[in-house]
């Protein structure tokens, strides 16, 4: 029974990071396709583009609950609202407890 219950966590956690790691690139390219219609030169741009690296390098580095987290500080930033696909309630618990950790 222990060991059942040891699988079925670390198939959770896998799921869970997996289903995560596909909205990064989704929400990257929102925020760089919108930040590409943008004055470069303006000071929220580059704050939102700077933004918009952390979140790639994050994502890069498997860290996809602070990526996401970053990438939705770089749509407010930029004043954007990004379309995110659907998370469960786990994922959306990490993306939370990510932006606590970030300083939202």
């Amino acid at each position: 029974m222990p060991r059942v219950l040891a699988v079925t966590v670390v198939l959770a956690i896998i799921l869970t990071n997996t289903a995560s790691a596909f909205q990064c690139p989704l929400l990257l390219k929102q925020l760089t396709d919108a930040a590409a219609t943008m004055n470069p030169n303006e000071p929220k741009v580059k704050e939102g583009q700077a933004l918009v690296a952390e979140a790639k390098k994050l994502h890069e580095a498997g860290k996809h609950a602070e990526s996401i987290a970053t990438a939705e500080k770089a749509a407010r930033v930029l004043g954007l609202q990004l379309k995110l696909a659907k998370m469960n309630p786990a994922q959306e618990e990490q993306v939370r407890a990510a932006e606590q950790t970030i300083g939202h």
